[in-house]
């Protein structure tokens, strides 16, 4: 049978890592880590607005090489179904996909409260002195700082733009889609099993017996991810049983509890 491509996206710091690892116990399955496949359709479509490429117009050719792409990225890996991570929920890289996924495209996009996400993110401020938000902050001029250092890095997370910001975007464009599952962390924590027979039924894959005791790191194919470029352990993942670790003790500002209130459906 040719091989099956599916796509995961959702928030940061939503589960994305524990659930691939998961899925990864099946032999029949492979998630990828974080993907460059979108980078790749990305720079391939900017061709087209090249002078190069106008100045003998040839899309045919351009479509030609995306056509095949998703399924000559991964020509190497011998597992039947694939579910590649990356952000397929922008409206660019959805629409891109939708016309060149190789078979039915379907997206599983993983839900979290917001002030958690925040409150994840904060941890790893706390616990990784050289994380990239903690850089930004002590490259700030303290002379023009009107808020405290926990609300400036806050503002560094939730700026425009960035990952977290994005995901809000992402989120507004599948909402109402039929060929998107949602999983939430918080059930995905609870009751592990049922949300990744979810998983399951949605893809159209036979079922296996996974193990919720979470014994090794993600790897997939000989691969790991290599966190020494975000010089924090962004993908480490907790071993052991699978729990929801939102850290209550970090206390998050009145105005960002009021802003992010009700902002997705399901909090």
């Amino acid at each position: 049978m040719q091989k099956k491509v599916y796509f995961l996206s959702g928030f940061p710091r939503a589960g994305n890592t524990i659930i691939s690892t998961i899925l990864n116990q099946n032999k029949n399955i492979a998630t990828s880590g974080h993907s460059s496949l979108p980078d790749c359709f990305f720079r391939i479509e900017s061709i087209k607005y090249t002078d190069i490429h106008n100045n003998f117009k040839n899309n045919k050719a351009i479509e030609n090489i995306q056509k095949n792409l998703v399924l000559n990225f991964y020509k190497d890996w011998k597992q039947p179904y694939i579910i590649d991570r990356g952000e397929w929920g922008t409206p660019y890289n959805y629409e891109i996909m939708k016309k060149f996924c190789p078979n039915e495209f379907k997206i599983i996009f993983l839900l979290r409260n917001p002030l958690d996400i925040i409150r994840s993110y904060l941890k790893i401020c706390i616990d990784n002195p050289n994380y990239y938000i903690n850089k930004q902050f002590n490259f700030l001029d303290k002379t023009t700082l009107h808020r405290t250092e926990l609300e400036e890095k806050i503002e560094l997370i939730i700026k425009k733009g960035d990952f977290f910001d994005v995901s809000f975007f992402t989120y507004k464009n599948l909402k109402n889609k039929k060929n998107v599952l949602f999983i939430k962390y918080e059930d995905f924590t609870e009751d592990p099993y049922t949300e990744i027979n979810k998983i399951y039924e949605f893809l159209n894959i036979p079922k296996y017996k996974h193990s919720f005791n979470i014994k090794n790191q993600f790897s997939i194919n000989g691969m790991e991810y290599d966190d020494s470029i975000h010089a924090a352990k962004m993908h480490k993942i907790h071993l052991g049983k699978v729990k929801n670790f939102n850290y209550p003790e970090i206390k998050l500002p009145k105005y960002i509890l009021e802003k992010y209130k009700g902002v997705l459906y399901e909090y």
